[in-house]
């Protein structure tokens, strides 16, 4: 018997005009994956990501969560269902306080997912130094404070899937480091996670399985030594002729 993906498209299509961002893309990823989507920039990772989390419409295809047709479900309706979710851009509520930031996600809380959600919140708090009590607003932190408080508000829905969206971007080394270890601890707990990256080195770290996107299809998929032994994906990815 076939087990259920948490996140599958079939056929899945995106046009912008004349630029195809998705050409019969099939997706899936399995329960307790962590998986990273790369790509050269316009491959279409971006795209791909939004039609994942709702805040863009396929053209055509469809998107299962959990078995369960989401291809016309809203960005917050797939929250509440447990899929959580980061942004390129910060989405933080930097007039807010670290404080209300993680009080505002628990409204859309799954339930049922609460004692393994509150134990992955709680080594997510500690390890990257934030106090749910802390009253300083979101503006006072740092970058990659601010990366940190959008991931832990993420965990604060207990999600079943989190993607996230360049979560390193703008880190130093050490910072990414440390992002890495705690993504890949939630991940061993069982929370199936989906990372769209362009840093190599945290893909190497972190990554299972390595989706590779190019003009909008998937181009390669596989671990990340099959990936970087390449050759194609050297050329079109990694810049070697």
């Amino acid at each position: 018997m076939e087990l259920t993906a948490v996140i599958e498209t079939r056929s899945l299509n995106k046009r912008f005009g004349g630029v195809v961002a998705a050409d019969n893309v099939n997706f899936k990823v399995m329960h307790g994956e962590f998986r990273c989507m790369i790509g050269p920039n316009g491959a279409g990772k971006s795209t791909l990501f939004a039609m994942l989390c709702g805040i863009q419409s396929a053209d055509s295809g469809q998107i299962f969560f959990f078995g369960q047709d989401v291809t016309r479900t809203q960005a917050f309706q797939r929250v509440r269902l447990g899929v959580g979710l980061t942004f390129q851009t910060n989405r933080a509520f930097h007039q807010l306080s670290v404080r209300e930031n993680l009080t505002i996600p628990q409204a859309s809380a799954k339930l049922e997912n609460k004692e393994a959600g509150q134990a992955r919140l709680e080594f997510a708090l500690d390890a990257f130094g934030l106090d749910p009590n802390d009253e300083t607003k979101a503006a006072e932190l740092s970058h990659n404070q601010l990366q940190w408080l959008e991931i832990a508000m993420v965990l604060v829905g207990y999600p079943n899937l989190i993607l996230l969206d360049e979560p390193t971007a703008g880190m130093a080394a050490e910072e990414t480091q440390q992002t890495a270890k705690v993504l890949k601890h939630l991940n061993s707990t069982g929370l199936t996670t989906v990372v769209v990256e362009h840093d190599m080195a945290f893909v190497k770290d972190v990554a299972q399985v390595v989706t590779v996107l190019h003009q909008g299809r998937i181009f390669a998929e596989g671990t990340v030594t099959k990936i970087t032994a390449h050759e194609d994906v050297r050329k079109i990815y990694l810049g070697r002729a």
